[in-house]
């Protein structure tokens, strides 16, 4: 139902124009809604023929889309959205498989050596029992759509899960050194600036941090790390049938479908 992250940075774009007070009352997550607001964008002007079908072509594709807050988390706040969404009425055993892999990943970011993240555990607590209690509301079955889109739009709560998901691809990315290295453009040629070092300063840098734009090295990094898919829709000036890009179409779950 979701339409992608480059849908939702079209819509954000519009927010943007609105000025800080627009952006401040945008929701985290909007409501599903259909693409009136998108064909709005482009109804008129020759040049913008290009996105009125490809446009058509979502619709075919997609029955709506939410909007994202464009706040540079959009991404992975709609991709755990969208994670936790899909969980909602699924077999108990999905949210608890999904709920140990969270505590996995906990227990490495918080672990002292052998190949964790050191952090400390009252450090990282809280941001892991706020995703946590959720996936257990989704697992006892009792959590709801309505009472998910709440926890999202609730700006300081939707923050901390996003800096719990941040983690996660910053652990996964630590573990991975040499398998992201080369799209990084990292190397090994100074002994006194390794790969896993300039793994770490990276992450520091650009993968942890609120309100950090996405690459697609970090959308790879989370997928894998989650096992969860993703397909992204680029609403672009390209001739053409639009262009999408799947991370991890062979997963047993996916997202944005």
């Amino acid at each position: 139902r979701a339409g992608g992250a480059e849908v939702d940075r079209v819509s954000s774009l519009e927010d943007e124009d609105n000025g800080v007070a627009g952006w401040m009352e945008q929701p985290c997550i909007g409501a599903v809604q259909g693409f009136d607001f998108l064909e709005g964008l482009y109804r008129e002007g020759n040049e913008n023929e290009v996105f009125r079908s490809k446009i058509q072509e979502l619709k075919r594709r997609y029955s709506g889309i939410r909007r994202v807050k464009g706040d540079g988390n959009c991404f992975i706040r709609a991709y755990a959205y969208a994670i936790l969404e899909s969980l909602i009425g699924k077999a108990s055993v999905e949210a608890s498989d999904f709920r140990g892999k969270l505590m996995g990943y906990f227990f490495v970011i918080t672990q002292e050596g052998g190949g964790g993240l050191g952090y400390q555990k009252e450090a990282i607590e809280d941001f892991f029992q706020d995703i946590d209690r959720i996936v257990v509301l989704i697992e006892e079955g009792v959590m709801t759509v309505a009472m998910l889109e709440e926890s999202f739009n609730n700006l300081s709560l939707s923050n901390s899960l996003i800096f719990f998901m941040r983690l996660i691809a910053s652990c996964y990315f630590q573990q991975n050194p040499d398998k992201f290295a080369p799209f990084l453009g990292f190397s090994d040629e100074d002994p006194a600036n390794p790969i896993a070092k300039q793994m770490k300063d990276y992450c520091l840098r650009e993968v942890e941090p609120l309100q950090r734009e996405v690459e697609q090295e970090q959308v790879m990094a989370l997928t894998e790390a989650l096992g969860w898919g993703v397909t992204v829709e680029y609403l672009d000036r390209s001739p053409g049938e639009i262009n999408h890009h799947s991370f991890l179409p062979d997963a047993k779950m996916q997202v944005m479908r």
